[in-house]
């Protein structure tokens, strides 16, 4: 029963893993691993198995019941093991561990990704109670045992997500278990035990008391140093390719098919939140691109639920159409494992890409959550959100005079927003500057907007007018973003496909409220486009200077470079050579500690030998202090490997040794202890001296790895496997 309540700290320090998962498997995982565990630790205990047989025993159980409890979507009917599992299972030992720290949680039973915590439970408890059972219970060495929660709980937090979930409660929990299992231990174990959990509590309280104190949100994890493996490029803009697809070769073209949306329904293509002054980008918040587990629980409180089945026909490339917020979305066909490998996923954007690419015929269903369409006649009532998307670089000349002059007299953000988009819808004809069409640019860097804004009429297309329409939001004060993408024309069902072509193409913006992301059609309705007019005067759009400066001195902004704003404040550049030296001692921190961590064992009985001598050497009663250097003596031929047996006496076990020194030790040791003569200061001086001399002649002709095995061996504090399993009961 002592040894449950280390096997349960065991199951406690699993805790702080929870968020990452958030799917029962994880406790189907966790219980079957710790019950596997205990069970091989109770058959080795009572069968007095040897460290091979009972390893071997821990492999055929993480083989035979792993792929059930930690593949569980690779189980043939469920509960038996398939090929294709076997293999993630077996792959999962080494991959599962970085794969888990860049696919964004919660990631459920996604692929063999179960297989860490799997592990942790199984190999944490199996050493936790086989170090509890057949360690001898009367003797300090035992509260190595106590170590095994320790490590699975740091493990757990270092796997686990940035913000710290319950780990106060946990530590603490774990703390007190591993505290209740001393407790149970005979009374010399248990004094040495709860001076060292005297010590780890007394850290632990100190380190709660730091994280109580000090307002931190986020901590330094795995998660949060290893480097995603998809990164995008601030130039990366599908609407840099607008008019490509509505006046090039893609006009008339069949780009994808969809089945599920009805009239109004948007398909997205991206979400661009960077506005550079050359363009519109999938950068800043919205370019943190995870692995995604299959399906992830949606953050919006508003908006429809569409689910769609997306085939691909020639929209190719990297980014994956969504129906909104994804919930789920799941490949098929003949590459859908190969995609789904290769998709990547942007929570803040609701964006998708895949790094390999879509080619005709790739086909997948998906379930997203769509924000909900406002009309511009209805912003006024709406207030911003508190939604962070990147600040423009760049503001084009000629917007703030258009929303000063468009929303004169009103108040509320709201309603200036609604009165700039009511004028901007008003005033705008659209025109994508093809064939016996009006001129009309493309682009949308700070150029082609100011010259939007300048004219009269103002022309242009769906590119221009949602550039514009996102920047002017943003101006007033509502987070905003653009879309690009496809809207279901009228009459369209949601049983029916529907094709969507070049043509069709599209862009709005969705801005941020109090209510979550709403989308807006900021495009003006097709109409005939009226002759250019005249500027009038009288009316003056944009600030006038007295002096008109040389025209060679004029900044030019064009589309092919990216333009600075004056007055923007450029960040401070990092020295690269102080960056390459705190890159430096961050490898180096880590290192040195994950070292300590594994050294802690060895440095432990390091430590208790020295205590143990030093115990032995400093003894108040002479007589003992030379006996405590025979003892020094015999241990130090135990650990060199000299068979010794409880029957021998001193000299013959000196003897043994063949060392003139161990002799004299011996013969000083039997006299201290049978002789009634005083012992004298010379004499303990002269056991100690002979004692040191045994230890080094013992180390003369080793090489370097024999004399560390000495000194950390345990055969001097009783440890061979045969005094393990002394204590226990014998099989009838």
């Amino acid at each position: 029963m002592r040894a449950l309540f280390l096997a349960f700290a065991v199951v406690v320090s699993l805790v702080p893993l929870w968020p990452v998962y958030q799917n029962p498997a994880f406790f189907v995982a966790v219980a079957g691993g710790a019950l596997l565990g205990a069970f091989i630790a109770l058959l080795s205990a009572r069968g007095k198995w040897s460290v091979l047989r009972t390893a071997l025993m821990a492999v055929a159980a993480y083989l035979i019941f792993g792929v059930p409890l930690a593949v569980p979507s690779e189980a043939f009917l469920g509960f038996l093991p398939s090929l294709q599992g076997e293999l993630n299972l077996l792959t999962g030992v080494v991959l599962s561990w970085k794969q888990l720290v860049t696919v964004m949680p919660p990631v459920g039973a996604y692929e063999a990704l179960l297989v860490p915590v799997f592990l942790l439970s199984l190999l944490g408890v199996l050493l936790a109670v086989v170090l509890s059972l057949r360690i001898i219970r009367t003797r300090g060495i035992a509260s190595v045992a106590a170590l095994v929660p320790v490590i699975t709980l740091g493990v757990a937090i270092w796997l686990g997500p940035s913000r710290s979930f319950a780990s106060v409660v946990v530590t603490v929990g774990v703390f007190v278990l591993i505290a209740m299992w001393f407790a149970l231990s005979r009374v010399g174990v248990a004094r040495a035990g709860f001076r060292a959990i005297g010590i780890l509590a007394l850290s632990a309280v100190v380190a709660s008391a730091v994280v109580l104190v000090t307002p931190i949100t986020d901590r330094t994890v795995w998660r949060t140093e290893i480097d995603q493996p998809f990164v995008l490029q601030d130039d990366t803009s599908p609407l840099s390719e607008y008019r490509s697809f509505v006046t090039g070769d893609d006009k008339n073209k069949d780009l994808l098919s969809v089945t599920g949306l009805s009239a109004g329904q948007r398909l997205s293509i991206a979400t661009l939140d960077n506005y550079t002054g050359v363009l519109f980008s999938v950068g800043g918040v919205a370019a943190d691109f995870t692995k995604l587990p299959g399906s992830i629980p949606t953050t919006s409180k508003t908006g429809d639920e569409v689910s769609a089945q997306v085939t691909i026909s020639g929209l190719t490339g990297a980014w994956v159409p969504l129906t909104g917020e994804l919930g789920s979305l799941s490949f098929t066909g003949a590459g859908s494992r190969a995609l789904t490998d290769a998709f990547y996923y942007s929570r803040p954007a609701g964006t998708g890409a895949v790094t390999t690419g879509l080619t005709e015929g790739d086909s997948y269903r998906t379930t997203g959550l769509a924000a909900p369409e406002v009309s511009i006649s209805a912003i006024g009532s709406l207030k911003p959100g508190d939604a962070i998307v990147p600040a423009p670089q760049v503001m084009p000349d000629g917007l703030d005079a258009f929303v000063s002059l468009s929303s004169k007299g009103k108040t509320s953000a709201g309603e200036r927003v609604q009165a700039a988009l009511t004028a901007l819808t008003s005033q705008g004809y659209i025109s994508h500057g093809g064939p016996n069409e009006v001129p009309s640019a493309s682009g949308h860097g700070a150029n082609r907007l100011a010259a939007l804004f300048a004219a009269s009429p103002m022309v242009g297309d769906a590119e221009q007018y949602a550039a514009a329409a996102s920047l002017m939001a943003t101006q007033i004060g509502f987070p905003s973003r653009v879309m690009m993408g496809f809207i279901a024309p009228e009459g369209s069902d949601a049983g029916t496909p529907v094709s969507f072509t070049g043509a069709e193409m599209t862009a709005w913006i969705e801005i941020n409220t109090t209510n979550g992301w709403v989308a807006v059609n900021p495009n003006p309705a097709e109409r005939p486009i009226p002759e250019e007019q005249p500027q009038d005067p009288t009316e003056v759009a944009f600030p006038q200077t007295a002096v008109e400066p040389p025209a060679q001195d004029e900044p030019q902004l064009n589309d092919n470079s990216a333009p600075e704003a004056a007055d923007e404040e450029q960040p401070t550049a990092v020295d690269p050579v102080l960056q390459a030296i705190l890159a430096v001692l961050n490898v180096v921190g880590w290192s040195l500690l994950w070292l300590g961590v594994l050294a802690s064992p060895f440095l432990a009985i390091v430590i208790a030998k020295r205590r143990r001598r030093a115990a032995r050497h400093s003894a108040a009663d002479p007589r003992d202090r030379v006996e405590g250097a025979w003892s020094e003596v015999r241990d130090a031929l135990l650990d060199h490997g000299t068979a010794a047996s409880t029957s021998m006496t001193r000299q013959e076990l000196a003897e043994i040794a063949a060392l003139p020194a161990a002799t004299t030790v011996a013969v000083l040791a039997d006299t201290a202890q049978y002789s009634v003569d005083d012992v004298t200061e010379s004499d303990v001086i002269r056991a100690w001296s002979e004692a040191d001399g045994v230890v080094k002649d013992l180390g003369a002709n080793l090489t370097r790895w024999q004399k560390f095995r000495a000194k950390i061996s345990v055969k001097s504090f009783g440890l061979s496997w045969a005094s393990f399993t002394a204590r226990l009961p014998k099989r009838r």
